[in-house]
């Protein structure tokens, strides 16, 4: 995925610091593997769910966004400042994939602090995006964003009460983005700028 479809900041209004902070509010040495949202967080009542799977081998946390959620909070994301209020009803709905692609890299950053932070944690993990939507039959479908692997050394050489934008894209191994995701978010991210330029241009 292009760096402007993962890290373009059209439609962004909060810091990253700021952003984790709908994670990272558990960030402690609880044992491996402990819960990495709190109960009824925020990120959780705007959509966003997260587990961490140890079923298999290894590590992977598996974090997921309900689309129908995501977009129906999308006032209270407005109002608390996580997009820009320049965002109309219409370029919401023209644009879920990019909006959806914009939280996942601002909570993703809390979600890897939190897992490295338990006691006990694994030298590495994966962790894994999807949104689920109603398919045809009415029924919730998976539909895969991105994956990456992180390490405990990577995590930490980062400065987490300072991070940025673009401090774990280096650290970030094994990238996969799903292609049809991946050519969404790229198409959403020329209209919302097109849209949010014109936007400028017919402003007084």
């Amino acid at each position: 995925m292009s760096f402007a479809a993962r890290f373009d900041g059209s439609a962004r209004r909060l810091g990253l610091a700021a952003s984790m902070l709908l994670v990272t509010g558990m960030a402690h040495a609880a044992p491996y593997p402990a819960a990495l949202l709190p109960p009824n967080s925020t990120a959780q009542a705007w959509g966003v769910s997260a587990q961490i799977d140890t079923t298999g081998h290894g590590c992977i946390v598996q974090a997921t966004i309900d689309q129908t959620r995501f977009i129906t909070q999308m006032p209270q994301m407005i109002a608390a400042g996580i997009f820009s209020t320049r965002l109309t009803s219409d370029l919401i709905q023209q644009t879920p994939h990019y909006l959806m692609n914009v939280l996942q890299t601002d909570i993703s950053p809390g979600f890897v602090h939190a897992l490295f932070m338990q006691a006990g944690a694994p030298a590495r993990c994966r962790f894994t995006w999807d949104y689920v939507a109603p398919g045809p039959s009415g029924g919730l479908v998976s539909h895969p964003m991105v994956s990456f692997e992180f390490t405990r050394p990577a995590h930490d050489r980062i400065n987490w009460p300072q991070i940025r934008f673009g401090d774990m894209i280096a650290s970030e191994d094994a990238v996969r983005t799903d292609p049809l995701f991946d050519a969404q978010v790229n198409e959403e991210t020329l209209d919302i700028t097109i849209a949010l330029a014109h936007n400028d241009a017919g402003s007084p």
